[in-house]
């Protein structure tokens, strides 16, 4: 049986060990639980030990039960939410590029080459951002939006572009219309990522 200090040592290292698995920091940490990060330090180095609903509410967080986080386990287990959040997108974009090559050997054998069937595999680059975006949203990273938005801006035109070249001169002016498309989305996302920014500043001079 383990006496009260060794309990709070693992306990502490759980705390620790669960939010750099989760990649939040401990003002992160702190400002979910509206507690400042000193308090997340202090469980950490088992100063002191929250109480049982703070506890509770650390363990939802990170995709935990109560009792993984309050024993003794030699490895990080992997939350289910973050499971989900990775093996879910992967499928759905199997699935997506599963339907760009049944397209593309269609169009190859019912046109025997006449038509540009490689196309089938441009349409599924932009489709592919369009679900990082939905899962960025689903899951609340902001970071994985930005990323997508930016990404299915350029692949969109590109397959335009692509579909367009040859048949319409307009085509090769299509990349300035995502210029100013890409800053007014860098500075909507500038704003949303300053106040995370500036608590991180703060927190490094600190």
């Amino acid at each position: 049986m383990k006496n009260k200090e060794q309990f709070n040592g693992i306990v502490a290292h759980n705390i620790a060990k669960y939010r750099k698995f989760n990649n939040l920091t401990q003002l992160a940490l702190a400002e979910k639980l509206n507690y400042s990060d000193k308090a997340v330090a202090k469980w950490e180095s088992g100063e002191s030990l929250p109480d049982a609903f703070v506890l509770y509410q650390i363990a939802s967080i990170f995709g935990i039960t109560l009792n993984d986080l309050l024993s003794e386990r030699k490895g990080v287990k992997m939350p289910s939410t973050k499971i989900k959040s990775i093996i879910v997108p992967t499928l759905a974009n199997c699935i997506v590029w599963l339907v760009a090559l049944l397209a593309f050997i269609t169009l190859s054998a019912v046109f025997d080459g006449a038509v540009r069937s490689w196309l089938a595999f441009i349409v599924a680059i932009p489709v592919t951002f369009i679900l990082f975006l939905i899962f960025g949203c689903v899951y609340k990273n902001t970071l994985l939006q930005f990323i997508s938005i930016s990404c299915l801006i350029w692949s969109t035109i590109l397959t335009v572009y692509l579909f367009l070249v040859g048949i319409f001169k307009i085509a090769n002016y299509l990349y300035f219309i995502g210029i100013p498309i890409q800053i007014a989305f860098i500075i909507k996302y500038a704003v949303l990522f300053a106040p995370f920014l500036n608590k991180l500043k703060k927190k490094t001079k600190s």
